[in-house]
């Protein structure tokens, strides 16, 4: 009878099936990724179409980066000891984990994000979700030093993974002559002798403890540990940045690490978790849901779903919706100024109704009267006929005129489809008077420097729980600051969505006279 010989467990077709095991997750991890990029895509639809790439750019491009490495260490299969190496030098394992821990969170902001753990001569504004989300929505250090792999929870949490096994921490304590707790014949017997006998205290009889915490009677800061040094800057990076008055809560996760197995690992991450980090290892993670529409609804929900049944428009928005350059095709005249001959390029570029009337959907629709005085000042001042027109049906006109008509008449007087969607007339209610009262002394505060009608237009929309809907991106950036300054808030933070244009100076947008 014939015989076969076994092929050894590192021969060239071992080696070669890892290397196609390997390559079958890493394309897996890279389409999983191309669905939550596609997502993004189409929950952002009509808000920030850069915010996809923005996202999770930096994930699925290491992604392709340790793809090409596998596909060219596939090449070199002939190679047994390079293919070798390049198997268990592969970062896959470490890419899985990082978009694992993403599986499990909800309110994605960033994926692969820098920041600096250097303390900055003030607070930095954090990545995530304060006023309004936007496009690059973060202030980076020019010398960010960690990169954190999952920004979350609106920016309110970060996710360190750190591919840290026991056997690799307790090398790192020997190394460093680290002990751990006290020298009991207990611990002794518990002890890895790969540690080399060392033992943690978690006070010492020299030094000065740096926020209490001692390792052998050395302050944290000195203590060259990897895992150790790792939290403390990541918990030093987070009091660094700010976002929604508070600094980030950090976790790092430690997926290959196990507690329980030895007394000195399991001091060693008290030690992180005191430093100001929360740690998750093995066995404080749940396998995450296999990827489907509700679970990235979850990951990332749409902006939409923030966003308040009753929307509160501002003068910006009123003059966008009146104006004949949102309308119509204005040509640059001689007696333009400045401002008008600027507005009619970026019509050009982006039509302004393609930003206000997408946001604004089938909401209601309500302004201050405030904004409605400033608007009736304006279109009585500097507008043209067919602005007055729009202006009539937007918020006065015949009372008699049904929602219907509204939009039909409007149409006359766009070269733009109307959405039969749209909520017409917009009413008028409240003011800046009724705020007071139902908006805490700091909140109104924060409103002081921004003149009205835009004080009045955001206090209501505030104080009534409508999402305020602008163009007026100085006006937001200005209350984001003085908000992102107070040092806590009981209010919740108002909804507003910013339609000012990015690449503009010029923030609010003209009627065509003037």
């Amino acid at each position: 009878m014939a015989t076969t010989s076994a092929q050894p467990a590192d021969g060239p077709a071992s080696i070669a099936a890892q290397h196609a095991r390997l390559l079958e997750r890493a394309a897996a991890l890279q389409g999983e990724l191309e669905v939550f990029a596609a997502h993004l895509s189409e929950a952002y639809r009509g808000y920030f179409q850069n915010v996809p790439p923005l996202v999770c750019s930096g994930m699925a491009s290491t992604v392709r980066a340790e793809m090409d490495v596998l596909e060219r260490a596939a090449k070199d299969a002939d190679d047994d000891s390079l293919a070798a190496h390049r198997i268990h030098s592969t970062n896959l394992p470490f890419l899985e984990a990082v978009w694992d821990t993403a599986k499990r969170a909800r309110d994605i902001v960033k994926m692969r994000h820098a920041v600096s753990s250097k303390k900055p001569r003030k607070h930095l504004l954090a990545p995530g979700t304060r006023i309004v989300r936007l496009e690059g929505d973060s202030r980076a250090s020019r010398d960010c030093n960690i990169i954190i792999d999952l920004v979350a929870d609106s920016g309110h949490s970060w996710y360190k993974v750190s591919s840290m096994t026991n056997k690799r921490l307790l090398y790192d304590m020997a190394k460093e002559a680290v002990y751990c707790g006290d020298s009991s014949s207990e611990d002794e017997d518990d002890h890895d002798s790969t540690a080399g006998g060392a033992l943690l205290h978690e006070n010492g009889p020299a030094g000065k403890p740096e926020n209490g915490i001692m390792l052998d009677g050395i302050p944290l800061g000195e203590i060259d540990i990897p895992l150790v040094k790792l939290a403390k800057n990541l918990a030093d990076a987070a009091q660094g940045y700010r976002i929604r008055s508070r600094s980030p809560e950090v976790y790092l996760v430690l997926p290959r690490m196990v507690r329980g197995e030895h007394p000195q690992i399991d001091k060693i991450l008290a030690i992180c978790h005191s430093a100001g980090v929360r740690v998750l290892c093995s066995g404080d993670l749940t396998a995450p849901d296999p990827l489907s529409p509700a679970l990235l609804s979850q990951m990332a929900p749409s902006p939409r779903d923030r966003l308040a049944h009753v929307f509160n428009v501002d003068t910006s928005v009123l003059v966008g919706l009146a104006s004949d350059f949102s309308h119509t095709n204005v040509v640059p005249d001689p007696w333009f100024r400045k401002s008008h001959s600027d507005h009619a390029k970026l019509e050009q570029e982006e039509k302004l109704l393609s930003l206000i009337f997408p946001t604004l959907g089938d909401r209601q629709l309500v302004c201050t009267k405030e904004a409605a005085a400033s608007f009736r000042t304006i279109v009585d001042t500097i507008a043209r006929p067919s602005e007055r027109a729009r202006a009539e049906l937007l918020l006065w006109g015949d009372a008699t005129m049904s929602r219907q008509q509204r939009l039909a008449e409007l149409q006359k007087l766009s070269l733009y489809p109307v959405p039969q969607d749209l909520q017409l007339p917009i009413r008028v209610e409240g003011d800046e008077e009724s705020c007071h009262g139902r908006l805490s002394p700091a909140a109104m505060a924060a409103m002081t420097d921004i003149p009205n009608p835009g004080r009045a237009v955001f206090a209501a929309g505030w104080a009534n729980g409508h999402t305020t809907v602008t163009c007026n991106s100085v006006a937001v950036k200005q209350l984001e600051r003085d908000l992102e300054n107070l040092p806590a808030l009981e209010d919740p933070w108002p909804s507003i969505q910013d339609r000012g244009r990015r690449n503009s100076q010029r923030r609010h947008d003209t009627l065509y006279s003037g």
